[in-house]
């Protein structure tokens, strides 16, 4: 019995991390894009890469997980340029660009 209470705890709980690592990937995503729009740069290969996942507490100072999300852009289809968004439970909290100039 305690056996199979515990494989269903822990079933839950790997089907519960899959669902909110989905859905953290489509809000990173979707921040990546609203990014790259607002500073007319092309994100490249269309996808955002999730390059590392910590325990962090908020600010009610209970503990979430939080995610590191990586990017590449271009502003003249030649050069790749980096980018990083960081989610803490299914919130943005920082978000960055590398600095890119314009073709002459």
């Amino acid at each position: 019995m305690w056996l199979d209470l515990g494989l269903i705890v822990a079933l839950s709980a790997g089907l519960w991390y899959w669902w909110d690592t989905m859905r953290c990937n489509e809000i990173a995503a979707q921040r990546c894009r609203l990014m790259c729009e607002s500073s007319a740069v092309q994100l490249l290969d269309s996808s955002v890469s999730r390059q590392r996942l910590w325990l962090r507490r908020n600010e009610n100072g209970r503990i979430e997980l939080c995610r590191l999300y990586s990017f590449e852009f271009s502003g003249d289809r030649e050069s790749r340029h980096y980018g990083y968004v960081v989610l803490l439970g299914r919130r943005v909290v920082e978000t960055s660009m590398d600095a890119w100039r314009l073709p002459q």
